[in-house]
């Protein structure tokens, strides 16, 4: 689930040049609807692409759309809503456990705020659990919950031990070696799955057993305190209540930090509110952190080489952006913090703040792998 998220996203936020569609679904079962949301993206589209594709062209392009229209049944029951990103020799789709605003646009880029808000409300989990005799690790969400694996730390049968001689110290060895066994395992799911980002991890079973695993486990962000000092597959439903609780009010809080930090900088002169003087402070990588509003589109084009923008009063053809977005984009690939809020939230009701850093140049160039995931986005 972590390692889907990373995939997901990590091209959309990359590509730029050509021409990019980018479609939002609100799905509410409704088939109807939302056949009447693809036809009307489909006939949209064919608006802005006149102007660069001929009608074989156009047909070609939009394919994928013309499938999903004939094939809705098979989506109208996937809960949430749906994501769609198409460009030439690129189609992706999924869903997001959020409602959106049925949206469509073709511009350079793919438009990901919605996305960054998902990510920004729905951070993942990690659940370690010790039920007697088996251990179970399981990744959630705000939204979902799956039990990734699970290890017995059983003794031998008897026929296993048949012939030998068991002993105290053989018993001391067996469990020597079930307990390096399990944290090994542990080690390297806990590794796969938190390739690309650093989840909390919860703990639920009997404490002992418990501080005995994490003893060897080193995994930097383990929540130490147990969820449950119990653990059975029947209260997992509870158990994770209990979790994403934890975590909403966690995000908030995280939330609220930001924008803290947004006021202090604001006291410090350290912040721009100006969308011309931000867009070249993101160009040459001075923006730390940047906050937009999550219903406000600014259109127009911008040189991501020099940041420089020409505004328009609304979308006008197929080159358009989301200035907020592109700009929201770049930050995170220059491993800055990007927070989507309601408008009223940013400090004196902005649109878009930055805060500048002007230390920040030597950072240019520098991938997002080790600093995208992880951050307010």
């Amino acid at each position: 689930m972590l390692v889907s998220k990373v995939s997901n996203l990590k091209p959309l936020i990359e590509s730029s040049g050509g021409v990019h569609l980018t479609a939002y679904f609100g799905n509410r079962g409704d088939i109807r609807s939302f056949k009447a949301q693809i036809r009307d993206c489909i006939d949209r589209a064919h608006e802005y692409l006149t102007v660069v594709m001929n009608i074989e062209e156009q047909i070609a392009f939009l394919e994928p759309l013309e499938l999903l229209y004939r094939n809705t049944i098979d989506l109208s029951n996937i809960e949430g809503s749906i994501c769609v990103f198409l460009k030439k020799d690129f189609f992706r789709s999924f869903s997001i456990p959020i409602r959106v605003d049925h949206a469509c646009q073709v511009a350079t880029s793919f438009h990901i705020k919605p996305l960054l808000l998902w990510l920004q409300t729905d951070e993942e989990f990690l659940l370690l659990g010790v039920d007697k005799d088996t251990v179970y690790l399981a990744v959630g969400s705000q939204s979902s919950f799956i039990i990734v694996d699970s290890v017995s730390l059983q003794k031998p049968s008897c026929k296993e031990n048949f012939g030998r001689i068991k002993t105290p110290q053989s018993e001391l060895d067996f469990t020597k070696v079930a307990e390096w066994a399990t944290v090994s395992w542990l080690r390297n799911c806990i590794f796969q799955i938190t390739s690309s980002s650093r989840p909390n991890l919860y703990l639920a079973g009997d404490p002992s057993s418990l501080e005995r695993l994490m003893g060897i486990l080193f995994y930097e962000r383990v929540i130490k305190e147990p969820i449950s000092e119990t653990f059975s597959l029947s209260q997992i439903d509870s158990i994770c209540a209990s979790i994403r609780e934890i975590q909403r009010t966690e995000s908030f809080a995280s939330i609220e930090r930001s924008l803290e930090e947004f006021r202090a900088a604001e006291d410090r002169y350290r912040t721009r509110t100006n969308i011309f003087q931000i867009a070249k402070a993101v160009a040459h990588c001075r923006v730390s952190k940047l906050a937009i509003a999550e219903e406000v589109s600014i259109f127009g084009k911008i040189d991501r080489k020099t940041g420089k923008i020409d505004l328009h009063p609304f979308d006008l053809d197929h080159e358009d952006d989301d200035i907020l977005d592109d700009l929201a984009q770049m930050v995170l690939l220059q491993g800055g913090d990007v927070i989507v809020v309601p408008q009223m939230e940013i400090p004196n009701g902005r649109p878009i703040l930055a805060i500048v850093d002007h230390d920040r140049e030597a950072t240019k160039g520098r991938f997002y792998n080790d600093n995208f995931i992880g951050k307010r986005a």
